[in-house]
């Protein structure tokens, strides 16, 4: 007896078996995972997916942004602060990875110091950022959260 299987059955079975491992996304957005979204090209097709304003007492200070590029399927943090201390992390929701910047450098077109992460992959998945800034007069917010994307 001869089976035959085509190439559109295997692909169907090889998707059913990714979906009840719960495996997800898209392989070429992995590649990007820790890498730079500017050098990488992914930044210019970037979008704001959230944002949450960051403040000291009643004063806003800083706004901590969720990226996501639409061509890589990525994600990143950017912090944006009037002083020049604060931090951005991005953390996927499906297996909690992270990453971080600490270092804000002066932005002149945003008229801001800011830093960002490097990517992680975003396909089928979801991730949000945590960032905190500072006042010009150095003091610190707590951390603030955007919401999931």
């Amino acid at each position: 007896m001869r089976i035959s299987i085509s190439k559109k059955a295997v692909a169907v079975t090889t998707a059913s078996i990714a979906l009840a491992l719960g495996l997800s996304g898209n392989a070429s957005a992995a590649a990007y995972d820790g890498q730079d979204p500017i050098s990488s090209g992914c930044a210019n097709t970037a979008i704001t997916a959230k944002s949450s304003a960051i403040y000291v007492g009643s004063t806003q200070v800083g706004t901590i942004e969720l990226r996501y590029s639409t061509a890589c399927r990525t994600v990143w943090g950017r912090v944006r602060s009037t002083g020049p201390y604060g931090h951005a992390t991005v953390t996927r929701t499906s297996d909690y990875e992270w990453n971080y910047c600490g270092s804000l450098s002066w932005n002149s077109s945003m008229g801001q110091y800011s830093c960002y992460t490097t990517m992680l992959n975003d396909a089928g998945v979801s991730s949000y950022a945590t960032g905190a800034a500072s006042a010009s007069n150095g003091y610190n917010s707590d951390d603030v959260q955007t919401g999931s994307y």
